[in-house]
């Protein structure tokens, strides 16, 4: 694209068209037996029609896959919380006995 000036447009666009031209225009390797990666055609495989009609099934499986771990987590808290007041409850109560054992003991003593 020319300006007024005569010097071409700096614009990302323009550049942007101008590389893909020139890249489109360069002779393909030898080692190569593909055109140029803009003029190829897209040929579709059974394996992206098939992948293709799942593909608004992704977001809500997300959502759901997320949602399932965050109740796991919180609920896997929660047990562990349970867990840990009943064995802190449970070694309260031992202490307790054993306490009492020892006073009955050091009263025989005396």
């Amino acid at each position: 694209m020319l300006l007024k000036s005569g010097l071409r447009s700096t614009s990302p666009v323009a550049s942007l068209a101008r590389s893909a031209q020139r890249t489109c225009m360069v002779p393909n390797r030898t080692f190569t037996s593909s055109a140029c990666h803009f003029q190829q055609t897209e040929q579709t495989s059974s394996f992206k029609e098939g992948a293709s009609a799942f593909r608004p099934f992704g977001r809500p499986f997300a959502k759901v896959f997320l949602g399932a771990i965050f109740t796991y987590q919180v609920i896997y808290w929660g047990w562990s919380k349970l867990e840990a007041s009943e064995k802190k409850l449970l070694k309260n109560e031992e202490v307790r006995s054993l306490e009492k054992q020892a006073k009955e003991l050091a009263a025989k003593t005396k």
